[in-house]
């Protein structure tokens, strides 16, 4: 199932970006010479063994869950969400604490990054976390009502995502919501190059 809009906005907004993904990428990058205190960690040759294993063993499980015929929709969403969890805490533990710390800086400067790119005032920013919350919520909801059949359910999401981008719109400028779908685009290109 793709990715609804909002995951993708909130993910590119930086409000509730995963740590896997970043630590993904960061692992198979080469870390910078100069020591800052937003560098790169530097993480040891077994460490990044140890998170392509992971990783790859993750995109394993999760094709084998995608392609489970005997589980329903509701049970691959559980499913997958479980296993991104498991996932994210190995590779949390890989970590040492002070490189937890610096992915942690590291991904609340990508979020203010992108704020300052769009220019997003303190209370456009809230207003965003605010909607980033109540999708969350709403989603949940929808996906663990077991009143509705599925497509019911993706009904109902598809209002969600809906109702999410006409309140970006209210949210945003239309110069910045025109630069926010630009950056969206790059990074959907990015992650299917």
């Amino acid at each position: 199932m793709r990715n609804s809009w909002m995951k993708s906005a909130v993910l590119l907004l930086g409000m509730s970006l995963g740590g896997s993904a970043l630590m993904a990428q960061q692992a198979t990058t080469p870390a910078p010479e100069a020591a800052t205190p937003s560098a790169r960690p530097q993480l040891t040759a077994e460490q990044k063994q140890q998170l392509a294993e992971l990783r790859a063993n993750a995109r394993d499980q999760a094709a084998i869950i995608r392609n489970d015929q005997a589980l329903t929709a509701e049970q691959k969403r559980a499913k997958l969400k479980a296993l991104r969890a498991s996932t994210r805490e190995q590779m949390k533990s890989t970590l040492t604490p002070q490189q937890q710390k610096a992915f942690a800086t590291r991904r609340a400067e990508r979020k203010d990054r992108i704020a300052a790119k769009l220019g997003l005032t303190p209370e456009q920013q809230s207003k965003l976390k605010e909607l980033s919350a109540s999708n969350r919520q709403q989603r949940q909801a929808v996906l663990t009502n077991p009143a509705l059949t599925n497509d019911q359910k993706q009904a109902q999401l598809t209002q969600i995502r809906q109702a999410s981008k006409a309140q970006l719109a209210t949210i945003l400028t239309p110069e910045q919501l025109a630069q926010f779908q630009q950056m969206r685009m790059a990074h959907r290109r990015g992650k299917q190059g």
